[in-house]
């Protein structure tokens, strides 16, 4: 009779306080989520679910480290990437509420390494990702850094300080950015005299009780109970992957389930910060244009299947991370993995559909016109963010990538908060893409082109950028155009339509009054326009 009716309190979420336990019911539910990964044999996770305050569930499934098989506990530490940076943020914000700096302020007052761009970078920019500054990651991929190399705060620092442009005029649009939130600890240091990592020590994780959490400056520190972590090569073999970072602010904050429970639970108790922090970091604010954004200080305002969330993701090397918050239901579920091959927001969710039952509205059955859909199938691209995307249609369903997008009628479809509008017809489409807190982006659709190797040659050469410091050879052999950059092996890309090539980013050749190829532009998904000029031009 217990056990049934503490069944009934769970699925209508009236949790006991102080419940420390889940029913047998209940948590096998949840085991059953993670049973792919409680193996002696394979990487795992570490999980929380929180309610009113409490942990009332908390589990570990799979290994810590294979080669000493020391199995994962709720205590394990993990290093958990970009949740990191609502940390930062909360540096920066809890200065400002100090008056020691403000949000409106120019970052270069404090960040001279920063070029002057022409317009001022703020640090509201910084932490709402809408600074135009390129991204540090694709940055130093696309200069020949691998993902082993060791990277330090003055590597990324001396790369930013070659940047002759933006991605976009601060505040005009918003981009996902590690660099803003790296620059933001940066500024912790220059304003507070202490690094972010002892500043975040003191205000947050010592009065919070979080003794198993830091920002991890040093890659070679030893940290007893860190978890090792690993991805699957092609062979189905285990091999090692952890991040090699002297940075943080971005990423790199080392922390348990258990110490990011005491976090997440003072955004009800503003215990450390009070109403205004709370309130200041769960702010989103709005683009230059007026358009709301979705994105507050290093979290993602949204919702689930009607419930409001707040939470943040991560993904470095082979660990992953995710929180989610449903603030109204005072509930919570944290997921920890040290392996790459997971997704660690897919499970948080279904963690949630244990307790919270769906509120959402059905979509309503649209009748569809099979031959519309079908003829908005193709390749799309946008000339103001360089981007291109490829829609398909297969079993009456229109897709984008391995995505089903929703119908809403035969011109408008949905996929979650972004809604695409198709205009004109199949020949002359144009499309509107609309996502909550994003600038709308408007696509054209292009006819794909065929290039001989013999019409490939004039784009061959050696290109050189000044903002790396780099230089690609560009070769044409079988049809195919080939890009070495240091340190890589050569990528094929392939013509997309007049002059521009895509493979994983796009290139955009341009010509001199001869109409003779003289450089070209590089875009990936978080730089835009980085320029590179041929080496000699006959």
């Amino acid at each position: 009779m217990k056990q049934k009716l503490l069944c009934i309190i769970f699925f209508t979420f009236l949790y006991q306080i102080g419940s420390a336990q889940l029913a047998d019911s209940l948590s096998k539910k949840v085991d059953s989520i993670f049973a792919e990964y409680d193996k002696t044999n394979s990487p795992g996770c570490a999980l929380a679910i929180l309610k009113d305050g409490k942990i009332i569930y908390e589990r570990a499934y799979g290994m810590s480290n294979l080669e000493y098989n020391i199995a994962i506990n709720p205590t394990s530490i993990f290093h958990i990437a970009s949740i990191s940076k609502q940390f930062t943020a909360a540096a920066i914000i809890r200065l400002s509420l100090e008056g020691k700096l403000s949000l409106n302020d120019d970052i270069r007052k404090y960040i001279p390494e920063v070029p002057d761009f022409g317009h001022p970078i703020t640090f509201n920019n910084l932490i709402h990702h809408t600074s135009g500054i390129r991204d540090q990651w694709d940055l130093q991929g696309l200069a020949g850094w691998r993902e082993g190399d060791l990277i330090t705060e003055k590597d990324i620092l001396d790369m930013l300080a070659h940047q002759k442009a933006l991605n976009f005029l601060p505040g005009d649009e918003y981009l996902y950015c590690n660099s803003g939130f790296t620059l933001a600890g940066i500024a912790v240091k220059k304003i507070t005299g202490v690094s972010l990592r002892d500043y975040a020590d003191s205000v947050f994780f010592k009065p919070l009780g979080m003794m198993s959490t830091h920002f991890h400056s040093d890659h070679s520190e030893i940290t007893p109970n860190r978890t090792s972590a690993y991805y699957k090569d092609e062979n189905g073999k285990w091999k090692i992957s952890i991040p090699v970072f002297d940075n943080y602010g971005a990423t790199s904050l080392f922390t348990t389930v258990e110490d990011l429970a005491k976090w997440d639970e003072n955004f009800y108790t503003k215990k450390i910060g009070g109403d205004e922090f709370i309130k200041a970091m769960l702010f989103t604010g709005e683009l230059n244009d007026k358009t709301s954004q979705n994105y507050a200080s290093g979290l993602v305002i949204g919702s689930y299947k009607g419930y409001k969330t707040e939470g943040h993701g991560g993904a470095d090397a082979g660990y992953r991370s995710n929180l989610i918050r449903f603030p109204d239901e005072h509930f919570s579920v944290i997921v920890f993995a040290n392996l790459a091959n997971i997704n660690t927001s897919s499970l948080s969710n279904k963690v949630a559909d244990v307790f919270l039952k769906d509120k959402s509205i059905p979509n309503p059955v649209i009748k569809i016109d099979s031959n519309i859909l079908k003829g908005w199938a193709g390749d799309y691209f946008d000339m103001n963010t360089q981007s291109t995307m490829k829609f398909d249609f297969k079993n009456e369903k229109l897709l984008v990538g391995s995505t089903e997008l929703v119908p809403l009628n035969n011109s408008i479809f949905n996929n979650r908060s972004t809604t695409y509008t198709f205009i004109g017809d199949a020949a002359t489409t144009k499309l509107e893409v609309k996502s909550k807190g994003s600038k709308n982006q408007a696509y054209k659709k292009i006819n794909k082109v065929n290039l001989s190797t013999f019409e490939l040659q004039e784009y061959q050469g050696e290109f050189y950028s000044s903002e790396l410091e780099v230089k690609y050879n560009i070769t044409a052999k079988d049809s195919v155009l080939k890009i070495k950059i240091p340190r890589y092996d050569e990528i094929e890309v392939s013509p997309f339509t007049k002059d521009i090539f895509t493979d994983g980013f796009v290139l955009r050749f341009i010509r001199n009054k001869k109409n003779i190829v003289e450089g070209f532009y590089l875009t990936t998904g978080r730089v835009r326009n980085l320029y590179f000029s041929k080496s000699s031009i006959k």
